[in-house]
């Protein structure tokens, strides 16, 4: 089950430290917008050769109406509606090899350091390593290599929404991609894939969290047009829980937890970077196994087979617009410890365009829908809800200030899994 765990209220603070804040947030935006360019004009990039290196800094001004994602249920302290300003600092780092026509070698750095106004025991940090590395040889040899190494505070949750909106949820991944294979005469490819993923939380009560997966697979690629590839991929992998616990006084362990195997064939559509379209359309079928038949409960584990997508499609329409769409559809599971799992399909679109040649409007809209594997007389459903809009000003070519709205809301037979969330924020950012 997912477990959601929402602190007990802070009593707010007085009214004047908040537009004291707004005051400090709008001068600094005032005062970065009206330098004149000649105090602002130097080098856009450092470059040592085939080596660029790109130091970036954001800050982010962000009011927040529900900054626990609570339902703001009266008759629970715990659901209160509480809301805040943060400071959002984001220091960044690119290092890029370039092997011209062949390839590239990335190292980054991404950090988010966050800073509340009136609830400061909430005081959060990320930190993000990034390896990428594409390369193809001469003679058609083909390498990629993807690390994203994470450790994290934030209240975002995972991606099963494990403790969303619980700020200091302390917890570390490191996802790892890989591919090699050959290009025959640029119309076909053979590849073989390796992924191995690995999360891990710091407090003990998080312990049916705690997990890596191995996976392999193989996959062809053919050029069906010009600018078009497609593709047919089939992968096998395994979960494994770290279950050494107790739920409720009752054992999770090797013998019931929800360790499981799967298999998976995926198709699609793929283009060449000088496309107008990038991306995948990515659609396909999976079997999952699971190791043991109960749980900690004695509720037998149910094997799904079912379709799965990974689409996130990118046209550029004109030079100055560019919409995206998305189509996902996967299993989760809630954790080692029960047998529970939900189907997570949705969708979204949006719109990216340039204005006035330095100005970018971007807009975005997006659902999904969490419809657990219950009983029909306990049923769990959840319909999620979100949508965006930003205008960006590009004062300088590494100097840029923007504006933005997010809108999330979640709808669900279960109360206490309702929210409805507002944010409103102010960036600057300098990239070098």
């Amino acid at each position: 089950m997912v477990l959601s765990i929402k602190p007990y209220v802070i009593e707010r603070k007085g009214a004047m430290k908040r537009v004291a804040f707004i005051a400090c947030l709008v001068l600094s935006f005032a005062f970065m917008v009206i330098v004149p360019d000649s105090v602002m004009a130097q080098q856009a990039r450092i470059n040592f050769g085939n080596l660029t290196v790109v130091p970036g800094i954001s800050l982010q001004g962000l009011y927040d109406d529900n900054i626990y994602l609570a339902s703001g249920n009266a008759n629970d302290e715990e659901e209160e509606v509480e809301s805040d300003w943060i400071t959002h600092v984001k220091p960044s780092l690119l290092l890029n090899y370039s092997f011209r026509e062949r390839g590239s070698l990335s190292l980054g750095y991404q950090g988010d350091f966050a800073f509340y106004s009136d609830n400061d025991e909430n005081d959060w940090k990320n930190n993000k390593g990034i390896l990428a590395l594409n390369y193809v040889a001469p003679g058609g040899f083909i390498i990629g290599i993807n690390e994203q190494y994470t450790a994290a505070e934030d209240p975002l949750g995972s991606k099963e929404e494990y403790k969303l909106g619980v700020p200091q949820t302390e917890r570390w991944n490191n996802d790892l991609r890989t591919r090699i294979g050959y290009d025959f005469g640029n119309r076909l490819k053979v590849l073989l894939y390796y992924n191995y993923y690995k999360q891990d939380y710091k407090e003990e009560e998080d312990f049916t969290q705690d997990y890596d997966y191995h996976e392999y697979g193989a996959g062809l690629q053919m050029r069906i047009s010009p600018k078009t590839w497609g593709f047919i991929r089939y992968h096998h992998g395994s979960q494994d829980y770290y279950s050494v616990g107790k739920i409720a006084g009752k054992d999770v362990d090797e013998s019931n937890d929800a360790d499981f195997t799967w298999n998976r064939v995926n198709a699609g559509l793929t283009w060449d970077t000088t496309a107008n379209l990038s991306g995948e359309v990515n659609f396909g079928y999976a079997w999952t196994d699971y190791d043991n038949e109960k749980d900690k409960d004695g509720n037998p584990y149910d094997d799904k087979d079912t379709w799965i997508a990974a689409t996130a499609v990118t046209f550029a329409a004109t030079p100055t617009t560019t919409l995206s769409l998305t189509v996902s559809r996967a299993i989760r599971t809630t954790g080692a410890g029960s047998k529970e799992y939900f189907e997570d399909t949705g969708g979204g679109i949006s719109l990216s365009q340039r204005l006035l040649r330095k100005f970018m409007l971007t807009v975005g809209a997006g659902y999904s829908k969490h419809d657990f594997n219950r009983p029909e007389d306990n049923k769990r459903e959840q319909d999620n809800y979100n949508a965006n809009i930003g205008l960006n000003y590009q004062i300088q070519e590494w100097l840029s200030a923007g504006v933005s709205y997010t809108y999330n809301r979640k709808d669900s037979n279960y109360k206490e899994d309702e929210f409805v969330d507002n944010q409103v924020g102010m960036t600057v950012r300098v990239v070098y």
